[in-house]
């Protein structure tokens, strides 16, 4: 399901393409033959095919080329460095990338140093045609701006052909910002309500809407909004079937939030945009299948949406769709490794049954001592992920020493001390930023500057982890151990005030024994205590 187009067209007079000079380089020969045939049947008919980079370097040294289509990934020396040294040779010509392994980073780099545009493996045939299209437009819009000064004739038209080129300048701005943007985004929600504020932004407008497909539901599901009263995150909206078979957009939901007199809704189809004097609505698809819907509509000063909004719009929806489902597939992979190493770290624990759950309660301590001291969002996300893990360097502890009845000897405790260290190597590669690695490396660090692994000391030690030492060692004296059995919770909660200001942070000790001793959960746990053994 797509929106259904309702486009004004204008006619433009075509380009002449046959005088062209076209370049294709590319190690994979099926695609310069595929490319130098479709070339041939736009009109072009000088076109050279090379497989590296040396290669069409040394060609364009005895002549000049008008485009160059050249893949990123080349055996030697790469598209990037190619391209800069193609720039250095002939200023104006227009490189166009060519990659299967796109990311912002590398577009924005390859733009940068000059590229024209870019494509991203596999495309269309027709895109290639699209932006040659544009590309030759603006530089015969360019020349022809050029002679008019030259020849001092025809002021209104060099007026209005500047005017044109500061909008296509505006358009290459904006998008630039919006790929420059989207590089910086790695969070959903966060991307979500960019495509709603940057969609505002760049049409003046008042109100925006983006909504995901229901997959066998008859709705939509909004995911973020602006402008909009009584509507917000996981609104559902409904879709109306009709007798031909395409579904319509409640057109109630249109007219009270939009102020658009749809009398059945607006029509989802298979493609296009849909658009009146007050609304522009835009169809967001991955890998080619319908994935939402963008509703814009409250355009300031009582203007209407025209063709700039529509070509803004619909660049906005192609490339934050490819950002979609990059977050949506690194989601994927980060659950799945969480439950790897979850899993890894529940099968330490299972060597001691004294020790079971110990992570997950840790974590759950941890997050209720940070929301009890305001911390943010973020950090209470990290503690999320960290928490469970920051014991794992424990596998490479021997099971003598980890289980061992009795007070470890100086060489044992030395050996114990390293799991901090073992476990940040573990998680460091995996993408843990470096306050999610402190975590880990640092919870066994005291406010007196005698832990370890670094011997920091007061506020030196980074926030989380100091939050963490407080609950680890919480959890350690509430539960049984090898060693004991688990202490009353008054001696814990003693224990605790005792140390504060010398083993653990005082503030985050006074926020720890307000949260333990108010949650009926935790305190009640003495009543599970048979007996108290001192630690000796």
């Amino acid at each position: 399901m797509q929106i259904e187009a309702i486009q004004e067209h204008q006619t433009v007079t075509e380009p002449d393409l046959s005088k062209l000079k076209v370049m294709v380089v590319d190690d994979e020969a099926m695609i310069c033959e595929t490319l130098k045939i479709f070339f041939h049947s736009m009109g072009i008919s000088d076109i050279k095919t090379v497989e590296c980079g040396e290669m069409a370097l040394s060609e364009i040294e005895r002549t000049r080329y008008d485009y160059i289509f050249m893949d990123l990934m080349m055996p030697g020396i790469s598209g990037i460095d190619t391209l800069i040294q193609i720039k250095k040779i002939h200023q104006y010509t227009n490189v166009i990338i060519m990659t299967g392994y796109p990311s912002m980073d590398t577009v924005i780099n390859a733009m940068r140093n000059g590229a024209a545009d870019f494509l991203i493996k596999p495309f269309r045939l027709q895109d290639i045609k699209i932006i040659l299209e544009r590309i030759h437009r603006f530089q015969v819009l360019m020349e022809k701006n050029w002679l008019l000064h030259q020849e001092l004739e025809g002021k209104k038209e060099v007026e209005k052909l500047n005017l044109e080129l500061g909008k296509m300048i505006g358009h290459q701005s904006r998008m630039y910002d919006i790929v420059d943007s989207l590089s910086r985004i790695s969070k959903s929600e966060d991307l979500y309500n960019f495509i709603v504020n940057k969609s505002i932004d760049a049409c003046n407008a008042g109100k925006a809407c983006f909504m995901i497909y229901e997959h066998g539901e008859p709705e939509l599901m909004v995911l973020s909004q602006h402008g909009l009263m009584d509507v917000g995150p996981g609104t559902r909206i409904v879709l109306n079937a009709k007798s031909n078979g395409r579904l319509f957009l409640d057109g109630r939901f249109l007219e009270t939030h939009f102020g658009s007199s749809y009398e059945e809704g607006l029509s989802l189809s298979c493609n296009g945009t849909g658009s009146n004097c007050g609304i522009i609505a835009v169809p967001f698809h991955i890998r080619n299948e319908p994935f939402g819907v963008l509703i814009v509509g409250g355009k300031n000063s009582g203007c209407t949406f025209n063709d700039e909004d529509k070509f803004i719009l619909m660049f906005i929806a192609e490339r934050t769709a490819l950002n979609i489902e990059n977050i949506a597939l690194y989601n994927n992979l980060t659950h799945s490794l969480m439950a790897s190493l979850t899993s890894l770290v529940s099968a330490i624990e299972a060597k001691d049954p004294y020790t079971q759950q110990h992570s997950s309660r840790v974590t759950e301590y941890s997050i209720k001592i940070a929301s009890k001291m305001g911390c943010s969002h973020d950090d209470i996300s990290r503690l999320e992920s960290s928490g469970p893990l920051h014991d794992i360097g424990k596998i490479g502890i021997h099971d003598s020493i980890l289980n061992k009845p009795g007070l470890l000897t100086p060489e044992e405790f030395e050996e114990i001390k390293n799991h901090p260290l073992i476990g940040v190597n573990i998680v460091a590669p995996l993408g843990f930023d470096p306050q999610e690695q402190a975590i880990i490396r640092n919870h066994h660090e005291r406010w007196d500057g005698k832990g370890y692994p670094d011997g920091l000391s007061g506020s030196n030690i980074p926030r989380l982890s100091r939050i963490l030492s407080v609950a680890d060692s919480f959890d350690a004296m509430n539960s049984n151990r090898a060693y004991r059995k688990s202490l009353p919770f008054s001696v814990c909660i003693g224990e605790l005030q005792k140390n504060s200001g010398t083993q653990f942070d005082p503030e985050i000790v006074e926020a720890a024994v307000s949260i333990f001793s108010s949650d009926p959960e935790i305190s009640r746990q003495v009543l599970c205590v048979p007996s108290y053994k001192a630690i000796t």
